[in-house]
Order: structure tokens, then C-alpha cells, then sequence
């Protein structure tokens, strides 16, 4: 197993129990999406290739929390919450606040997380683009 695969297993290890318990609640799930969008927009210039994924992430998050989108397998949920959570964490494996190797274990995180719901978000995506509405508050948010 890459070295990679190992850190984003340790790390979604430390949010396993709380994603589990966000998978099943859209309320708790729409309070992670508003922090997820606030973490985005704060650090915007330090998280790199994130700064494409993570929107995309939280689209997904918003559509499945609205109940908009309910094509989506429990264990993506599961996944796609613990990467968010992950992403909020300030204290997770690499500190956040540590200049320019912080977000280093986020973005593996992400990484890890996007190629095990890679099939789920491309239906996703498919269905947004038939689907949701043209706001474009919604297609483009402000982070």
C-alpha cells in the first residue's frame, strides 16, 4: 500500500465515529458544509489542488443534506463527511496552522477520499448538470 494510502487511512481514522453520525443527519451535515465553506474561503492561498476539490465536495454535501440527491451510497456519504471533517479539523495529523506544509495531509485526505467516491461524483455531477438550478450562486460560490 503507498505511503499516501497509509496517512489518509490514519487520518480518516481520527473522524470515523463523528462522520458516521454526520452521514445520518443532514442538520449536523449542513453545519460541517457552512465550516468546510468558511476553512475554504479563509485559506483559500495555501491549499493548492484542494481549492478544486473541495467545492466540489461541498456541492455534493449540500445537494445530499437539501435533499436533492438521493443516489448516493451510505459509505460515499460516509466518506465525503469525513473528508470534510477532516478538511475543518484545525489539530489533525499536520496542524493547519503550521506554513506551508499544513494542509499537506488534508490534501492527501482529499485525494484518497475523491478516488473512493470517484464513480458516485461523476453521477453526481451528471445529474447537477441536469438537474440543479442555473443559480449562479450555486454553480460559482464565492470561495
Amino acid at each position: 500500500m503507498p505511503k499516501s494510502n497509509k496517512i489518509a487511512r490514519r487520518g480518516l481514522s481520527l473522524v470515523r465515529r463523528e462522520a458516521a453520525e454526520l452521514a445520518d443527519d443532514p442538520s449536523r451535515l449542513r453545519a460541517l458544509i457552512r465550516q468546510s465553506q468558511k476553512q475554504l474561503r479563509q485559506d483559500r492561498s495555501r491549499l493548492g489542488s484542494l481549492r478544486a476539490d473541495i467545492p466540489r465536495m461541498i456541492r455534493l454535501a449540500s445537494a445530499i443534506a437539501r435533499g436533492e440527491y438521493r443516489h448516493l451510497p451510505w459509505k460515499s456519504v460516509f466518506f465525503l463527511s469525513a473528508g470534510l471533517l477532516y478538511f475543518v479539523m484545525p489539530a489533525d495529523l499536520i496542524p493547519d496552522f503550521i506554513l506551508g506544509t499544513g494542509f499537506l495531509d488534508d490534501a492527501v485526505v482529499v485525494v484518497y477520499v475523491m478516488k473512493a467516491i470517484r464513480d458516485d461524483l461523476e453521477r453526481y455531477e451528471e445529474w447537477e448538470l441536469q438537474n440543479a438550478p442555473a443559480d449562479p450562486e450555486t454553480l460559482s460560490p464565492p470561495y
